[in-house]
């Protein structure tokens, strides 16, 4: 394949696996934390993405002030959707599957809400006003200002989660909520309020992701569904528990998704409409294979282990 084809698909595969990572991290902190595999997940991203676009057309086109608004948005619907859904379901001591309906349900009110607003505000399809410009051109690759926002906000946010996580009560307490739920009531954690402080960081990560999966793309009522089969690729490899292995995850469907996906184009002429399977076959292999995902590798690093 020749040099500056591998090269732009290297340099996809590391904008979308941060995009990626940034949107399953919410899905790992609610699995480990609340136990609760949120489907419901890929409509935070969305909310995200309109907040993003609508602050664009009405308000400003700074990135920052795009970014904040969004994250405050979709924070404030995932604390909506666990008072509202989540948290009376829990005090009936439900099962997994009652739970992982429910956000399925949840995710089902919230697209179509979206898509009544979408249809009577005419947003289908439509591009965050942010105009896209070339930050670094060579012979083999070229670099938008999208490029530069994506990967070090993802950077910046991993590392002050994981600071928050290890360095602060609140991310002991939730450590600890995921280690064991039943000794950290016994010893005094505010389990509610863990919970509730969870789901915000949820919302936060995933109108940040979903804010920048809409400036690299355009925004639609289904962006967010359409991503979170590999956004759950990318958690399961992590064992649904492991903050790294998660990461290590995002990176590695993202690289399936594109440079893999663009050698076997390239080299055994496969359609480029086979791409949409990949995530599949990442969770029925890893499933399959390795359940436990990465978690083990990662059994010493510091970070959020269920």
């Amino acid at each position: 394949m020749p040099g500056p084809l591998l090269v732009d698909s290297l340099v996809r595969s590391l904008q979308v696996g941060s995009l990626y990572a940034l949107m399953a991290l919410g899905i790992t902190l609610t699995m480990s934390v609340i136990r609760l595999p949120n489907f419901a997940h890929a409509e935070y991203i969305t909310v995200g993405a309109y907040t993003a676009l609508v602050v664009s057309l009405a308000v400003s086109s700074n990135p920052i002030v795009i970014l904040g608004l969004s994250a405050l948005a979709a924070a404030l619907v995932a604390l909506i959707c666990h008072y509202a859904v989540f948290r009376p379901l829990e005090k009936r001591n439900p099962s997994t599957y009652t739970m992982l309906l429910a956000s399925f349900s949840v995710g089902l009110i919230l697209r179509y809400i979206l898509f009544l607003l979408v249809d009577r505000f005419d947003l289908f399809d439509r591009r965050i006003a942010v105009p896209l410009e070339i930050w670094y051109r060579s012979n083999s690759i070229i670099l938008t200002n999208v490029f530069f926002w994506v990967v070090p906000t993802t950077v910046g946010l991993v590392l002050a989660l994981s600071a928050l996580l290890n360095y602060t009560p609140l991310g002991r307490e939730m450590r600890a909520l995921a280690n064991n739920f039943e000794l950290a009531r016994v010893i005094g954690i505010r389990v509610e309020r863990v919970k509730s402080l969870t789901w915000i960081l949820v919302g936060l990560l995933a109108g940040v992701s979903g804010a920048l999966w809409g400036i690299y793309s355009s925004v639609n009522p289904l962006m967010g569904w359409l991503a979170i089969l590999s956004v759950f690729a990318a958690a399961i490899m992590g064992g649904m528990s492991s903050f790294v292995g998660t990461i290590l995850g995002a990176y590695l469907v993202s690289f399936s998704e594109n440079t893999v996906m663009q050698l076997l184009n390239y080299y055994l002429g496969l359609d480029f409409s086979f791409k949409p399977a990949i995530p599949f076959i990442i969770i029925i292999l890893v499933l399959l294979l390795r359940p436990q995902g990465f978690t083990e590798f990662f059994n010493r690093a510091r970070g959020l282990q269920r």
